[in-house]
């Protein structure tokens, strides 16, 4: 399988029922003729390069006898083993009725569709794919086989169809490689929580409506929630240089921190009786083998098994999968000066309460910049070449991408040109392109998309702690627990001195009480079994409330960005005691009365863009309150307040709705609730 992956066909479901009306059933949809402009204008899919796809390229040349793609004069790959259905018009009966997205959804999922003379029946969706109503329709040939392969031997239809959903699709997450982790070489341990009390804004469900109180609840943390330990002799080849890696196997998923395992093992002289009199299982005959280190939530598997982690489960799952792990990303410094800089959000900026002085003085190293470009022929060139960096292995991929309008492409051409004439820095075409990225750079600082000292790292949660209870210096049993090497309110980040002031946010980031302000702390001797680079942040989860801060983030390659940018650190700094983090009590249930249909049609219905205007068009309006004269202690501001928190809470119902239900909870009709109340202002 190419690791660019094969187009594939993407059709709007509305064509293939009118076709399928008018030439009956048995026929269905009709392709154009092939090799014709638009037999080809059809694929405008790609199947990722994936365990999945790797499985089906194998399973459609035994099934169908034949190559799984073929190819055109420029070497495209193309594969009709699974069509992209969308979702999103309307379709025509014969007798002249509207055939409604959501009945077409129902009609497709449970009657499949002819193409070509061949059958495809309903496949997977990812959840980025759900989201955009989107799903995956493979030949009913290979249904079977795949289904086998991809269930791993789980009959979980009568349970969460959600959960069930969206962790049988893991296998489809785009990869970037292949990395070979021995099934004998991983070690299970148990999951760790931390339970503490907090002052905070509860946000719970009250008969289908949102309230929110200031109040001393109870937060519950899972310190290692989606996190690995692995060892550095994995770390080879592609991977030499990296710090961590976002893996994925069939109904697992977990990011992997590099760390020296081996020498810890050694150093501490832990034996494998130590281990399993600890609890911990492994199918290791020797410590020279271990190399992983791993913990339920990562193993998806065990949520569809009774009596969660134990020999047996652990077992089965490792005979339902091989030693290759898809590896889909890995650290990456940002493209802006060399990874020194990182680009801010308008939501961050709207959440820090500048002045108008404040904002101008932030603005000013930009405005200095946008200068220079305008004037300075040599500045315009190290804008294109090192300042803002094409380099698609480097980016941060949580980055908006940097240059989309071809103005890149303009540059080379530009210069090309220049390299044969300098004159022609004086011609009409430079200036107007000048001007078009001066303009580009604005549009940019309109956005919020201001440059920072800084960088996106990826979060790592309590790995001492982890490392420790292999050892059985730390008691991952006890939920009342002491931190080992981070304090509440301390991080470690390499990329920062030692005891710098240091500012975070997540993205989604909605609210004031999702502002992260710490101090860098690299004092602990227990760093030196850990190799993580400057883009990878170790945090806190003992008896911190992180998790709520940064909007429900785990550690399974979430990034925060973090910046010791002078100004930024001290507004963050003056209001962090002010704001409560808006915390979720709102319990999930179980979608087991959904049909497939149902639940995708409702995954579909994405509110999150909205979510997020309704909270920053309050958080202004906070802060035009605040300069007005109102105190943070006035009733309608504290009001304010408790209904951006909502706002927090709902992003985040949306955002797990692809793997979670909150059946009492209509998002739609809150966030409506809450904009509504302020309109008038």
């Amino acid at each position: 399988m190419d690791k660019k992956g094969v187009r594939i066909i993407s059709l709007e479901a509305k064509e293939i029922f009118q076709q399928t009306q008018e030439n009956g059933e048995g026929v269905g949809y009709v392709l154009p003729t092939k090799n014709s402009k638009a037999y080809f204008s059809l694929f405008k899919n790609v199947l990722d390069y994936s365990l999945d796809s790797i499985e089906l390229e194998k399973a459609y040349e035994k099934k169908c006898r034949k190559q799984f793609f073929f190819q055109d004069e420029h070497k495209n790959k193309y594969t009709l083993a699974v069509i992209n259905l969308k979702f999103k018009a309307v379709a025509k009966k014969n007798d002249g009725t509207d055939f409604k997205t959501k009945e077409l959804r129902a009609y497709f999922y449970d009657k499949g569709f002819i193409l070509d003379g061949r059958k495809y029946v309903r496949y997977k969706r990812s959840a980025g794919s759900s989201r955009g109503g989107k799903c995956l329709f493979i030949d009913e040939r290979l249904l079977k086989h795949m289904e086998k392969w991809g269930e791993c031997g789980l009959n979980a239809r009568n349970g969460d169809l959600a959960s069930w959903e969206a962790y049988k699709a893991l296998s489809l997450s785009s990869l970037k490689g292949l990395i070979d982790i021995p099934r004998e070489g991983i070690l299970f341990i148990s999951d760790c929580k931390s339970k503490f009390l907090e002052e905070v804004v509860s946000v719970r469900e009250n008969n289908g409506e949102l309230k929110a109180d200031i109040q001393e609840t109870t937060v519950e943390n899972d310190i290692w929630d989606g996190e690995s330990l692995l060892d550095k002799s994995l770390f080879v080849g592609d991977y030499a240089e990296k710090h961590m890696l976002l893996l994925r196997n069939k109904f697992f998923k977990s990011c992997g921190f590099r760390t020296k395992l081996k020498q810890w093992f050694k150093d501490k002289n832990i034996t494998l009786e130590d281990l399993k009199n600890r609890g911990f299982i492994t199918f290791a005959t020797d410590m020279d083998q271990i190399v992983m280190v791993t913990t339920p939530n990562s193993m998806k598997f065990l949520k569809f098994m009774k009596g969660g982690l134990s020999e047996k489960n652990v077992r089965k799952w490792l005979e339902q999968v091989d030693s290759r792990f898809g590896v889909v990303k890995y650290d990456k410094r940002t493209r802006f000066f060399g990874g020194e800089m990182v680009q801010s959000s308008y939501q961050f900026m709207n959440t820090l309460g500048f002045t108008q002085e404040q904002a101008e003085e932030l603005l000013l190293p930009s405005k200095n910049y946008l200068a220079k470009i305008r004037d300075d022929l040599d500045f315009m060139r190290y804008h294109f070449t090192d300042a803002y960096k094409r380099e698609k292995d480097v980016y941060d991929e949580d980055e908006d991408e940097e240059i989309s309008d071809g103005l890149a492409e303009r540059c080379d051409v530009i210069f090309k040109l220049m390299q044969i004439n300098y004159n022609f820095k004086d011609t009409k075409l430079y200036y107007n392109f000048r001007n078009a990225v001066v303009q580009s750079q604005k549009d940019r600082l309109k956005k919020g998309h201001i440059l920072l000292r800084g960088t996106n790292t990826t979060l790592f949660g309590n790995g001492p702690e982890m490392l420790l209870a292999l050892s059985g210096e730390f008691d991952l049993r006890n939920m009342k627990n002491e931190p080992v090497a981070l304090k509440p309110g301390e991080v470690a980040c390499a990329k920062f001195e030692n005891g710098e002031k240091l500012v975070g946010a997540r993205s989604p980031h909605v609210t004031m009480g999702n502002i992260y302000c710490v101090t860098n702390n690299l004092n602990h001797d227990i760093w030196k079994y850990f190799d993580l680079g400057e883009n990878i942040v170790c945090v806190n989860a003992i008896k911190e409330n992180i998790q709520q801060r940064l909007n429900g983030c785990d550690y399974d390659s979430d990034t925060m960005l973090i910046t010791n940018d002078k100004l930024v650190v001290e507004t963050a700094f003056r209001q962090k005691d002010i704001f409560k983090v808006p915390v979720c009590r709102i319990t999930s249930g179980e979608s087991t009365n959904e049909s497939l249909s149902e639940l995708d049609y409702n995954t579909s219905q994405n509110k999150v863009g909205e979510i997020i205007n309704s909270s920053q068009k309050l958080n202004s309006l906070f802060w035009d309150w605040s300069y007005s004269g109102c105190g943070y202690n006035d009733e309608k501001m504290q009001e304010l307040y408790k209904n951006i928190c909502k706002l927090a809470v709902l992003s985040g119902i949306e955002i797990d709705k692809a793997k979670r239900s909150f059946p009492n909870v209509n998002v739609a009709s809150e966030n409506t609730r809450i904009a509504s109340a302020y309109k008038k202002f």
